[in-house]
């Protein structure tokens, strides 16, 4: 089972010299991968293409799987700088693999409050300077995607996510995003079900052949401002590619991810910002992504 990965404003990029050297359908020459449940649908923050948010999905690198988004075919994009972006944030959709994987649980910074039930998603229109991508879309979960939902405890399953962008599209090195997806039901133990994201990331990092995924280190409980009543743990992810043909570009890339949990919405988190990127340094960091989720949680619950 897996999510299906849409574009990350749905456009080629510009015609530039790609971020890795020769020309090739994306940066690391792969087509899009379709995400699977340890990670709910993710797109690429920051990797926004200098013209906005053109019609057709670019394509991913580090060699995830094949698959279009939505049934569409995917279109090899014009290169930029922006490239390197795109690539490294479908790759951590793609870490997802399919299927979830159950940990023990542990480590919540406190109780999981009862008030947390009857709440559903709902996307904000901004978050802080980042604004919706107005040409996002949604697709609903399959019935085969709601039936392994709740076969481990996330009844009533919806699916709501959302690309976010800051800066300016026409100068890909200003560009900020920030990814949020997510599902909403009944949870049963939503710290099981934040720990299930990262086992199966953990799990399927490996599968990929043309870059290594490591998590580094272990989930971190996380109290950031303004969060109470749920469990947030973030993790970073270290990508190295293995790519003979890359010439250009960071080699390795680090990205932070934060994941919540509560009675009613589990959710993961991504922030990164291009310049920091393609200068190969930290960009956000754990306790300013779990800032931004914060945020999120505190604007994308709504009653039901």
């Amino acid at each position: 089972m897996s999510y299906n990965q849409p574009g990350p404003y749905g456009g080629q990029p510009p015609q530039q010299p790609g971020p890795y050297g020769g020309p090739q359908p994306g940066p690391y020459g792969q087509p899009a991968p379709q995400p699977g449940y340890g990670y709910p649908q993710q797109p690429p923050p920051p990797g926004i293409p200098p013209q906005g948010y053109p019609q057709q999905q670019p394509q991913p690198g580090y060699g995830y799987p094949q698959q279009p988004p939505y049934g569409m075919q995917p279109q090899p994009p014009k290169k930029s700088k922006a490239g390197v972006v795109i690539a490294v944030v479908v790759a951590i959709a793609a870490v997802a693999g399919a299927g979830w994987y159950f940990t023990k649980g542990g480590g919540a910074t406190g109780p999981i409050a009862a008030n947390t039930k009857g709440y559903k998603l709902v996307a904000p229109a901004s978050v802080d300077d980042f604004k919706k991508n107005p040409n996002y879309k949604e697709k609903p979960l399959s019935d085969k995607d709601r039936q392994e939902l709740e076969a481990i405890g996330i009844k009533n399953p919806t699916r709501v996510a959302m690309d976010y962008t800051s800066g300016d599209p026409s100068n890909a090195l200003t560009t900020k995003g920030l990814s949020f997806q997510g599902l909403y039901g009944e949870l049963a133990d939503p710290e099981k079900s934040v720990d299930a994201y990262f086992a199966t990331a953990k799990l399927n990092a490996g599968k990929d052949k043309s870059a290594t995924v490591d998590m580094i280190g272990s989930p971190k409980s996380m109290s950031p401002s303004g969060f109470s009543g749920a469990v947030m743990k973030c993790q970073e992810m270290k990508i190295t590619s293995t790519s003979t043909t890359a010439s250009k570009g960071p080699k390795e890339l680090t990205l932070p991810i934060c994941i919540w949990g509560d009675y009613s919405t589990l959710t993961m988190v991504s922030a990164s910002d291009a310049a920091s990127i393609l200068a190969g340094k930290q960009g956000y960091t754990l306790e300013q992504t779990a800032e931004l989720a914060a945020k999120l949680y505190n604007t994308a619950r709504v009653k039901k």
